[in-house]
């Protein structure tokens, strides 16, 4: 059963969302009042240790799986036991994540520095250095891959259980989904990367084995969404559309299994 998010968690409401008042105007010039729910979009500072790293824009739930996947996914650190423990707390104008991690597991090498914040479209912001933007992968030591008829039924449900994005209508969805085409988590934020990130840290929190199913993503297939899965190890990644040149190029260098889907059909591109 997934796991979704309560303000007990967070400190924020579930839904994350605030209500605005407009009008809907049809084609003759006809208004009607309206209400639609807008996702919160909020700056979230992920600190290492207590030591400001960067700053993210993001919705406010699952925060701590967000530190924790983030932390995973950057390749900061390479397993889930290096992670001593992870604190979400409201700060002004925004939030904390502190994020404790053993010292001796803190590769410095591998940390790329940030110094800006980074947008909810953006996995990127605030790295200074060209050569910490596209990270060489090893091959994923897996071969996961899904069925035509596992991807299809997991996209089919995938609306059903974006509970937030039913409620407004514009926050992403990735899903961790059983071979068979089950979904068993599914996590939600206004950028994609960052709901990658909290998908990420609940299969690290729960110790999921990363040979019996595969990520979907409602975003496009944007390279730093290739690169996260294949740095936590991630075998197969499905997505709504078509991977760009650089994110299939990553996905083939690291062994990743990468689909789109196409209406009724799904299409692979490094089988």
């Amino acid at each position: 059963m997934d796991k979704i998010s309560t303000a007990a968690e967070t400190g924020a409401a579930p839904l994350c969302s605030v209500p605005a008042n407009g009008v809907s105007v049809d084609g003759s010039g006809r208004e009607t009042p309206v209400t639609w729910q807008l996702p919160e979009e909020v700056a979230v500072a992920v600190q290492i240790n207590t030591e400001p790293y960067t700053v993210m824009m993001a919705t406010p739930a699952d925060l701590t799986d967000f530190g924790r996947g983030f932390v995973l996914a950057e390749g900061i650190v390479a397993n889930r036991a290096d992670i001593l423990g992870v604190i979400a707390m409201p700060v002004e104008n925004g939030w904390a994540v502190d994020v404790a991690i053993d010292e001796e597991a803190l590769a410095e090498a591998r940390m790329p520095r940030r110094s800006i914040e980074g947008r909810s479209g953006c996995g990127l912001c605030g790295v200074e250095n060209i050569a910490d933007v596209v990270r060489v992968q090893e091959p994923i030591a897996r071969t996961v891959r899904p069925s035509a008829e596992a991807i299809l039924k997991a996209a089919r449900e995938l609306p059903k259980r974006q509970v937030m994005n039913r409620f407004n209508r514009t926050v992403h969805g990735a899903a961790w989904v059983s071979l068979d085409g089950e979904i068993l988590y599914v996590r939600e934020d206004v950028g994609r990367h960052n709901a990658l990130d909290k998908l990420i840290g609940v299969l690290a929190d729960e110790g999921v084995d990363l040979d019996s199913g595969f990520a979907l993503m409602t975003s496009r297939c944007s390279f730093e969404l290739v690169q996260k899965s294949a740095t936590f190890g991630i075998g197969a990644l499905v997505t709504v559309s078509a991977p760009t040149a650089l994110a299939l190029d990553i996905a083939r260098k690291a062994h990743l299994f990468v689909a789109s889907l196409a209406g009724d059909s799904v299409v692979i591109l490094n089988s």
